[in-house]
């Protein structure tokens, strides 16, 4: 869930939009993975038209912010241990 982890952490900083190429993927197979994590509720607002696709509308649920939320706290926990 490391790619969907910083995907999402991505999306939510608006400071940088991620890509196929950012994560070894091809074109289709990360359309594909986003679009997994909007169906299982983590993101919303991704734009298609056509073939063309992007994630600079997209934001995250309120289920997208806690699994961040969660993680940030885990690995803080995790770090200290």
């Amino acid at each position: 869930m490391r790619v969907g982890y910083s995907v999402l952490k991505e999306i939510n900083e608006k400071t940088f939009t991620p890509c196929a190429s950012d994560y070894g993927l091809t074109q289709r197979e990360f359309e594909n993975f986003v679009l997994f994590l909007e169906h299982k509720g983590f993101v919303e607002r991704v734009l298609r038209v056509d073939d063309n696709f992007s994630l600079n509308p997209a934001r995250l649920t309120k289920k997208g912010i806690k699994l961040l939320e969660d993680k940030e706290l885990y690995s803080n926990s995790a770090e200290e241990e």
